[in-house]
């Protein structure tokens, strides 16, 4: 039995509210909120494997990969436990993964681009209204980086790629923020994915084609957030690949 035969059979299936058990198929969101979960919860002594480990979710399952994963190497923490405890974080790990390209990389500028919404949604109290956010930053980046894709074959070119799987994961933040003002990202996209449905459902359908994304179950769980996969378990064995582990159950944080 392989390892990821391994952990459907143990792990299998839900463990209440605010909880996912690891092994069963899962929501793509819900897959993404665990495994981000799992990552930023690691000791940060172990920056090394943790960026190796986000290095090759990158290159192996890039549709995984989130903004918040980038919490774990974020600047203050960096500066506030760099000698923590009389040990020195191995720092250059987080600036050799920050200067590759990559979707992690354009899920920041993306995030930039919206105001840093994320974050500014961390800080604010619950009834804070955050308000319109102009879809334009986001729209005119993806023209500049679809500038010269040749059309029908866009993903063949890794920046491109590495930046559609960024607005994979991004899409419904932008819609959600912009109030659903997505025709200027579509017209964007044109060079990629051609005439697209205009919504975040669509526009994610016409992205994964684009992106090659041949699994049928797979495809369908990145269009609808709410249908389950068990794709994930191939981020979770390249986590186990790193020697961190991903238990059981995990907190949906």
């Amino acid at each position: 039995m392989g390892f990821l035969d391994q952990l459907r059979t143990m792990f299998a299936g839900h463990s209440g509210t605010g909880r996912v058990r690891i092994g069963g198929p899962l929501a793509v969101p819900d897959a993404k909120r665990a495994l981000t979960h799992v990552l930023v919860q690691q000791p940060l002594l172990g920056m090394r494997p943790v960026a190796e480990a986000l290095r090759d979710l990158q290159r192996e399952t890039p549709w995984l990969v989130t903004y918040g994963m980038d919490h774990y190497f974020n600047s203050p923490k960096l500066v506030r436990f760099q000698n923590s405890g009389g040990k020195q974080l191995d720092v250059d790990a987080i600036a050799t993964l920050h200067a590759q390209p990559g979707p992690l990389a354009d899920e920041v500028t993306i995030q930039h681009l919206l105001d840093d919404i994320e974050d500014r949604r961390g800080h604010a109290s619950a009834d804070a209204q955050i308000g319109h956010i102009s879809v334009t930053p986001v729209a005119r980046r993806t023209a500049e980086v679809l500038g010269g894709a040749k059309a029908g074959a866009a993903a063949d070119d890794a920046a491109v790629r590495d930046w559609l799987f960024a607005l994979l994961d991004q899409i419904g933040v932008i819609d959600e923020v912009t109030g659903g003002d997505l025709k200027p990202l579509a017209d964007a996209l044109k060079p990629a994915i051609g005439e697209a449905e205009v919504s975040a459902a669509g526009l994610r359908g016409a992205v994964a084609d684009a992106l090659g994304i041949a699994d049928a179950g797979l495809r369908a769980a990145l269009i609808d957030q709410t249908t389950a996969t068990d794709a994930y378990l191939a981020a979770v064995e390249i986590l186990s690949r790193h020697g961190i582990e991903v238990p059981e159950t995990v907190e949906l944080a």
